[in-house]
């Protein structure tokens, strides 16, 4: 996705994408029809008054939107109206169809959808991140080699949509659907992107390798944090609803509203025991996919919880595992982080665990030069904490269940136990050394 002067279009309100005006979106819309932007389509108002005041706001990516709207016309215009030559069909969009890049002419036309769909999911809004996924997934339909990647920004976008099993089945198609390199893209009579139900719980071997597509591993590590917070959200509405003594079917009408993946559906007429093991299962499978982006990409983790610099950045080129590879996935994925509620929370809760039980050993490594490089305390500890983030997952879902006091959590109990354990270690040493 093209970087932006600032983040804030990564940044727009968390939960679920509803129509709502921008000067109140704390407000969805729930009575009367939102007035619609007539230049860009992508924003809708309360209000005359309200669209008039957000209209200094609005103006620049109005205008932008506007124009890339005209020279997609213009050159969707070229490709129908083509004259027919050895190298141009008459009409593309007729004769061409899953071939597009093959054919020179269309390029130009290509280019110009991509660029429309990715401004228009920079704005964030509800209808123009739904015309970026159909533009994206028509540039497929029309080119299935997808020489642009446009791929590589499909399953977050479709995250942000709440299309969750359609993601699930994008990324597993893509990552199986060619295993000996033989799939002949050209071929319009093979299937194609016909993966329907896939088991969005099943293990992710089929992705997780060491040449694993970064954009889908990060989009299938959302996933799964996602249900992973919908089990939490089920889980502390039981436990408060059942010291009520709430009819069951209240309760069943409330547990529809406390989760937002549709996958989740299934997870409701889950009892507690078989709850609790479908929770294990997707912490085990999110420690997988997190330790194949580690090995894929170092860099991705660390700049996760600080994106602010590499969401303005501008790659060109990248390769696997570099710098540049990074930054792509952050832009293609960050909204869908953001807007995902709890997902961000329970990695940070993660990670403020293991730089809890870390902290007794910054002394040992800042006396160790080698392993030192040159950070500080503070430094150190920032990055144990990053590389250990995995390890303290179980920590993070165990305290966001938990609704007692902050000094009792789980994690708190953990930290005093392993550091009772540690204390109790050295005095053994030591008693053995005399």
């Amino acid at each position: 996705m093209p970087p932006v002067a600032d983040v804030t279009p990564y940044k727009g309100p968390v939960g679920c994408l509803t129509h709502r005006c921008p000067l109140c979106p704390s407000r969805p819309a729930t009575g009367s029809p939102l007035l619609r932007c007539a230049g860009c389509r992508a924003f809708r108002y309360c209000s005359r008054e309200h669209q008039v005041a957000h209209r200094p706001e609005h103006k620049s990516s109005c205008s932008k939107i506007k124009k890339a709207r005209a020279n997609l016309d213009q050159e969707d215009d070229k490709v129908r109206n083509a004259t027919a030559d050895f190298m141009t069909p008459a009409n593309a969009f007729e004769t061409g169809v899953g071939r597009f890049w093959g054919i020179f002419s269309t390029r130009d036309y290509m280019r110009a959808r991509s660029s429309l769909a990715h401004q228009l999911l920079l704005l964030g809004t509800l209808d123009s991140v739904g015309e970026g996924l159909e533009h994206l997934r028509d540039m497929l339909r029309l080119c299935r080699s997808d020489n642009l990647g446009v791929r590589d920004t499909v399953p977050a976008t479709m995250l942000r949509l709440d299309l969750d099993q359609e993601c699930y089945d994008f990324i597993k198609w893509w990552a199986t659907c060619d295993p000996d390199g033989t799939y002949d893209w050209g071929d319009m009579s093979l299937p194609y992107l016909n993966l329907h139900g896939a088991d969005a719980l099943e293990d992710p071997d089929f992705l997780v390798g060491e040449y694993s597509s970064l954009n889908f591993l990060v989009a299938l590590l959302i996933l799964k944090l996602k249900l992973l917070v919908d089990i939490r959200n089920l889980k502390i509405t039981r436990k408060i609803l059942g010291r009520r003594h709430v009819p069951i079917e209240l309760q069943i009408h409330i547990e529809q509203h406390v989760v937002r993946s549709p996958l989740s559906a299934k997870l409701q007429n889950e009892p507690h025991a078989s709850l609790l093991k479908t929770e294990m299962k997707l912490m085990s499978q999110t420690r997988q996919i997190g330790a194949s982006i580690v090995k894929n990409n170092e860099h991705f983790m660390f700049y996760l919880f600080e994106p602010e610099e590499v969401l303005c950045d501008s790659p060109e080129y990248y390769s696997r595992g570099s710098w540049e590879e990074m930054v792509l996935a952050m832009q293609h994925s960050y909204a869908a982080w953001w807007e995902t509620e709890g997902v961000l929370d329970m990695l940070n809760d993660a990670r403020a665990c293991a730089a809890r039980d870390s902290e007794l050993e910054i002394d040992a490594w800042m006396k160790d030069e080698t392993a030192r490089k040159g950070r500080t305390a503070t430094e150190l500890l920032d990055d144990l904490s990053v590389n250990r983030i995995w390890g303290y997952l179980d920590y993070a879902v165990e305290n966001a269940a938990y609704l007692g006091p902050w000094s009792e959590r789980p994690s708190e109990q953990h930290t005093r136990e392993n550091r009772e354990a540690m204390t109790s270690d050295d005095e053994f040493q030591s008693d053995d050394t005399n």
